[in-house]
Parts: C-alpha cells; structure tokens; sequence
C-alpha cells in the first residue's frame, strides 16, 4: 500500500497517535454548521484501525473502533489534520457512522 505523503512524513517524523487526545465530531464535520463534538483518546492502533475512548459528558463514556476512511489518510495522517474514520462500536462492530477526529482537546 503506498502512503501518502503526509502519513509518510508523520512517521519519519516518529509520530505516533497512539495515546494521544483527540477531539471527535460524532455530528457534522470539522468548520461544518450544527456539530457536536466530545473528547477522546486514542488508547490502541490496531490492524483494522484505532481504539478510541470517548468522555462525553451526560453520555455513557465508551469504546469505539476508527477505521481511517480514505485510503493512504489514515492515522499517520493525524499530526497534520483531522481525517475521516468509519466508527464501529467495539462490542457488536456496529457502525456508528463517518465520524471526523483530530488532535487536540475540545
């Protein structure tokens, strides 16, 4: 599989989203009109994808499964933009939908 060359870069650079925050829009897009975003944690990289922990205050918090969206902009990707995933719930592999997720806090 070839990457791309952000992906590229975010590993030379020793990037890892690993055990990062990052922020979740579960509604809408990033800069899009009626979004609802929570905080998250990127706490496993897997195969298929990453582990997501979402604290989402008045929610239940939970465990999700982001799998990147766009072949060659996957998680890599993430030290320079957001990037779409599929969400899946962890416990069914349920799709959650097309979520968006970027580095940082809420």
């Amino acid at each position: 599989m070839r990457l791309r060359l952000l992906e590229r870069m975010g590993s030379a650079l020793g990037f890892s989203p690993e055990g990062r925050s990052v922020r979740v829009w579960i509604r809408g897009m990033p800069g899009g009109d009626e979004t609802e975003v929570v905080a998250g944690t990127i706490t496993e990289i897997r195969d298929d994808g990453a582990v997501l922990y979402l604290r989402d205050e008045g929610r239940e918090q939970r465990f999700v499964l982001a799998v990147p969206h766009e072949p060659g902009w996957g998680l890599q990707a993430l030290w320079f933009s957001f990037i779409a995933v599929d969400a899946f719930d962890l416990d069914g592999h349920e799709r959650l939908g097309r979520w968006f997720i970027r580095l940082g806090s809420p």
